[in-house]
Parts: structure tokens; C-alpha cells; sequence
């Protein structure tokens, strides 16, 4: 079976505990596996800087596209996985492929939603810092209510459509629209462990989006 995960570059940063063990659960449920990472922090104080010299807009993108394949370059080393740059809709190996992002414009979610298309892959999990999707920031309110289950139309009214440099959303709207359209299921979750509990029974801890 082929899965993709779109890995949050704040995730591998903040709990590098839970990124080592994702490859144990990626040998017990599936040979054939792709792992688009984000750039996390790294990324966003890249933009930062370059951003204080001048570049733009464009060239802001192309820094935080850099530093996603930095991180998905270490994370291949740590999967023992094989390092990918190139354009996600053409990827059909099979095995455990990292990769980053790669055009701008294109989150890594969006990446993740290309790579699922162009792989047969039918979930992609959506790994990071937050448990999954709320009705509102749960930073800022404390009564914020975890959503079990949302459709992709109900996002996207929460979401919007614009996307900026280094922004940080829960699903990328693009992404989610490339998934409505080809049937694909997400999973949002803070939890390594959901992937193999949501392949082996349907369950998870976090959101599932359809």
C-alpha cells in the first residue's frame, strides 16, 4: 500500500523522539512510502532574512523551498530513505522516497496532495505540532474544539485561499482542493503512532478530512 505523510518542519524539529520512531511503524505497515517534510522554523527565519535584504516574493518562496529539502535530507538519513528535488507529480518509485518542496507557490502539503495523485496513494497523513483541526486557534481560546471529522468544503471556509511565504496552515487550501478533487483522504494528527492505528482499524486521534 502506498501512503503519503506530509511531516511539519516544526514536528521534526520540536520532538525528534517521535521522528526516529517513525521508521519502525513505517516497516510494519507499509513498504512504499512517501515523506514530504516542511520547513518548519528553519524556513520561516530564512524568509525572515532574506526578507530584511530585500529578495522578492518569489525568491522568498525559493528560500523556504531550500530549506524543506535541508530537513528532508537529514530526514532521508534518519529513514534511511532516498533523497528527492524534483517535481512531486512524477513520482511513481516505490520504497521510501523524502522529499521537500519544490515550486513556489506550492506548500509542502500541496507536495504531499501531488505526490498522493501521482502514487495512487488514497490518505495522506498530516503530521504536526497540533492535534488536529479546531473550530478556532487553540492558542488563543481555550474553549477551541477538536473537529473528529470535517469535509474539505468546511475547511476552506475556515482557511481561505491566500498563501504567503513561510505561512503556517493546518491543511493547505490548494492541497485540500487537489484532494476533494481526486477522492483522497486526509489525516491530521500530532501522533506517529495514528498511522499505523488509522491503517490498521480506521481510528485516529485527530482529524480525518474528506
Amino acid at each position: 500500500m502506498e501512503i503519503v505523510l506530509s511531516l511539519g518542519g516544526s514536528f521534526i524539529s520540536d520532538r525528534p523522539h517521535e521522528v526516529r520512531r517513525l521508521r519502525g511503524v513505517l516497516k510494519r505497515v507499509s513498504r512504499n512510502a512517501i515523506v514530504v517534510v516542511g520547513g518548519g522554523d528553519l524556513a520561516r527565519e530564512y524568509i525572515r532574512f532574506a526578507g530584511l535584504l530585500g529578495l522578492t516574493k518569489r525568491s522568498l518562496h525559493r528560500v523556504g523551498i531550500k530549506a524543506t529539502l535541508i530537513n528532508a535530507f537529514i530526514l532521508s538519513e534518519v529513514l534511511d530513505g532516498e533523497f528527492f528535488d524534483g517535481d512531486p507529480r512524477r513520482l511513481r518509485k516505490r520504497g521510501l522516497i523524502v522529499t521537500g518542496g519544490f515550486k513556489p507557490g506550492w506548500t509542502t502539503d500541496t507536495c504531499a496532495a501531488y505526490a498522493a495523485v501521482s502514487s495512487g496513494a488514497d490518505v495522506i497523513f498530516n503530521i504536526s505540532k497540533e492535534k488536529g483541526v479546531y473550530d478556532m486557534d487553540p492558542e488563543k481560546f481555550r474553549n477551541a474544539k477538536l473537529l473528529r471529522h470535517i469535509k474539505f468544503d468546511e475547511l476552506r471556509k475556515m482557511t481561505g485561499a491566500e498563501r504567503k511565504p513561510g505561512m503556517n496552515f493546518i491543511f493547505d487550501p490548494m492541497a485540500a482542493t487537489i484532494c476533494k478533487r481526486h477522492k483522497i483522504k486526509v489525516v491530521v494528527t500530532n501522533r506517529i503512532t495514528d498511522v499505523a492505528d488509522y491503517l490498521k482499524n480506521g481510528t485516529t486521534k485527530g482529524t480525518i478530512i474528506d
